[in-house]
Order: structure tokens, then C-alpha cells, then sequence
């Protein structure tokens, strides 16, 4: 059920969710990022109803993504365990340590 209006309606929502979880990270409402992890969540799985599977993996690469930046995680996902810029199974810490 591959529709153009629902394609555009969930991009829609995606983006903007995207653009407001570095503002909620920059300022250390983990609440609020709490809040656009569970709406991008939500936008994950209307994609893959809606049979929309790229759209569905961008936003599943921006939650995980997101990981490196904050310490809130969705329910089921681990704090450790995932591949991050072709580590795999690199810790948090690491990652926090900053680039040499």
C-alpha cells in the first residue's frame, strides 16, 4: 500500500521530529528527547505498515545514530551493541571520549 500522500505525510513528520532532536540534545531535556525518540519511533513503524522499508530504515539509522549523542533509549534497545560508523559493538564510552 505504497501511497505517494502517505510517503510525503510520514517525511513530513520524520523531518521534523529529525531537526528537533539535536535542539532537545543540546540542551539536556531528556525528556524531550525521550519524546522524538517515541515520535520517530512511531514514524518507524508507519513506514514499514504503509510498506515504505527505505523510509522506514533512514529513520531506524537516525535512532541509532542518535545513541552517540544521549544516554535515552527506547525500550529494547540496549545501551551497548550497536554498529556504529563500521565498529561493531562499540560502547558508549568509547564514543564519548571524543576524536583524537
Amino acid at each position: 500500500m505504497k501511497s505517494k500522500a502517505a510517503f510525503n505525510h510520514i517525511l513530513g513528520h520524520y523531518r521534523a521530529q529529525k531537526v528537533g532532536l539535536p535542539i532537545k540534545m543540546h540542551s539536556g531535556d531528556k525528556i524531550g528527547i525521550a519524546i522524538k525518540l517515541g515520535a520517530l519511533d512511531c514514524l518507524y513503524w508507519q513506514a514499514l505498515g504503509n510498506g515504505l522499508t527505505n523510509l522506514a530504515k533512514g529513520i531506524g539509522r537516525t535512532i541509532i545514530h542518535s545513541y552517540k549523542y544521549h544516554q535515552v533509549r527506547l525500550p529494547g534497545h540496549p545501551i551497548t551493541g550497536y554498529q556504529i560508523n563500521g565498529n561493531p559493538k562499540m560502547d558508549l564510552a568509547v564514543l564519548s571520549g571524543g576524536a583524537a
